[in-house]
């Protein structure tokens, strides 16, 4: 069986703190201090509603996502990160939902490429961390995991409440002091913007993550995740998730490997929205679970000092073809018209001084 019930994304006494509640049609957030070392101040808790608030104002699903928050120790150069509890769906199941969930133009470009059947054909990588192209129809091919609080967004029951959270987002300890709370007269060049790591894990937790993250982690070394050290040993349990299912390497090849040029679409692969990372340990250094770091989107994977932004046009499809609502005033672009909105961003300099930045995980 696969190790993962509540997966991280890298990442005692609790009182409740619900979110103030939602505009109509919109998620809503509810969120507990579950801090074991001191509770969080008043101005950390504003900050995290601030950025509970903007997913709020994107999203127009009518569900609840339970969210515990707390301050702890992390890794070095982490901010934050996000352990979600996982569910599964067969990708019949999910292809039907979304399908039923399409509201918008770049709905139905995702849909109406997404595969046929009930099993799903992708280029993959082996427990040896060689590749094939994997048509076999096996439970990785037919099962999905999703984040519970993606799977409501689709319309799947979870059962998940104030007390089984949907998801757990920790933050550095040792960086507490290195955040500004608020934006309020911008982002001093020596502060991190709480706000937007906020904005970035609960982003995670809606379901930008991926399945190349569990394979990164369990190829090329002996029993690490408790499965054999054999080319199949991905075959008998699920391993990707519904963002794996817009990730492409060329037009019609969907491509789950680690490593390599994968990027985000929904055309199929004919035209890409933005470069995905590729795999923490063998890919480019960076969790799959992110965009690539070259360009500057929500969901890349660091934040540098004084920078602050909110979700970007790529950040909003990838929700949107995931199965979430989008507010119309927040619309994203109709989908043949990315190439153009992003050959722009290529120029952005932002490989060069990664390691400087401080990873979100």
């Amino acid at each position: 069986m696969k190790k993962f019930a509540f997966r991280s994304t890298i990442l005692g006494l609790a009182f409740g703190l619900a979110g103030l509640a939602p505009s109509a049609n919109a998620v809503d957030f509810v969120f507990r201090d579950v801090s074991v070392n001191g509770a969080m101040t008043a101005q950390q808790l504003g900050a995290f509603q601030t950025a509970a608030n903007y997913w709020s104002s994107k999203l127009t699903d009518n569900v609840t996502v339970y969210i515990d928050i707390a301050f702890n120790n992390l890794g070095p150069n982490i901010l934050g990160g996000t352990q979600s509890n996982f569910t599964t769906a067969s990708y019949s199941a999910i292809r039907g939902a979304l399908t039923l969930d399409a509201s918008s133009a770049l709905d139905a470009s995702a849909v109406a490429n997404l595969q046929a059947g009930p099993a799903l054909s992708f280029w993959a990588t082996q427990g040896d961390l060689s590749s094939r192209f994997d048509n076999d129809g096996s439970v990785n091919n037919r099962l999905l995991g999703l984040t519970t609080a993606n799977a409501k967004a689709m319309g799947f029951s979870t059962g998940t409440n104030a007390l089984n959270a949907d998801a757990n987002i920790t933050f550095a300890t040792g960086y507490a002091n290195s955040f500004v709370y608020t934006r309020e007269g911008g982002v001093p060049a020596d502060k991190i913007d709480f706000i937007t790591v906020a904005e970035h894990e609960i982003g995670h937790a809606l379901g930008f993550t991926s399945g190349v993250d569990d394979i990164d982690f369990c190829a090329g070394a002996n029993n690490v995740c408790g499965l054999p050290n054999t080319v199949g040993r991905f075959e008998g349990d699920w391993w990707y998730e519904p963002l794996d299912l817009f990730r492409y390497s060329a037009a019609g090849q969907l491509d789950v490997r680690v490593g390599g040029n994968p990027y985000l679409s929904v055309d199929g692969g004919v035209s890409s929205i933005a470069a995905f990372s590729t795999g923490e340990t063998n890919g480019n250094g960076w969790q799959a679970s992110h965009f690539g770091p070259n360009q500057l989107n929500l969901m890349r994977p660091f934040v540098g000092n004084g920078q602050f932004y909110d979700a970007t046009a790529a950040d909003l499809a990838a929700f949107d073809a995931i199965g979430w609502d989008i507010n119309a005033a927040a619309a994203v672009p109709e989908p043949e018209t990315y190439a153009m909105m992003l050959a722009g961003l290529g120029a952005v300099g932002w490989a060069a001084r990664r390691r400087r930045e401080r990873a979100v995980a």
